[in-house]
């Protein structure tokens, strides 16, 4: 049986690669999602207690409800339920939402939307007290010709920064 010859390359590549994977692992390195969150590692219960919402479109509350349900979970920062016994609870503020055409075609039809979302959020533990709170905005244009489109990618967006700043334990 003959075993493979490998270039000389080859075994240089693999010699960085083991070696940085080494370096990497022996100073402590590990993903984001791997680290416990301010709510702990991941097994405790959170439920979103209210969304509330000043601006003029109501399907933005459950856009920004389901977005951020489905981005703890996936993250691991808790356990999401609709019990009122749970851990911990959030109330979503939405405090801006606007929509505006700004490119209209030659059919006077839209061709891409500027939207604009602030909201803030803040969880409370199971004895009411606030532990947490954070604000967070975006801005962007979509080229889609759908405005309810152009809002749920952009409150997708903010939802992930916002749960970038629960992640942060630091």
């Amino acid at each position: 049986m003959t075993l493979p010859t490998f270039s000389s390359v080859s075994r240089i590549v693999a010699a960085l690669c083991l070696l940085a994977s080494l370096t990497l692992t022996g100073c402590g390195y590990s993903l984001t999602n791997n680290q416990p969150s301010l709510f702990g590692n991941g097994s405790s219960t959170m439920r979103i207690r209210e969304v509330k919402n000043s601006t003029i479109y109501p399907w933005i509350n459950q856009v920004v409800r389901s977005s951020m349900y489905d981005e703890i979970t996936n993250r691991n920062i808790a356990i999401m339920t609709a019990s009122e016994s749970s851990d911990y609870s959030m109330v979503i503020d939405i405090e801006k939402f606007t929509i505006d055409s700004r490119v209209l075609g030659s059919k006077e039809e839209t061709l891409e939307y500027t939207v604009n979302l602030v909201f803030n959020t803040k969880v409370y533990d199971d004895k009411n007290k606030e532990i947490w709170s954070g604000s967070a905005s975006l801005s962007r244009s979509y080229p889609v010709s759908d405005a309810r489109i152009a809002g749920t990618q952009l409150a997708n967006l903010l939802v992930q920064k916002m749960v970038d700043q629960m992640r942060n334990t630091f």
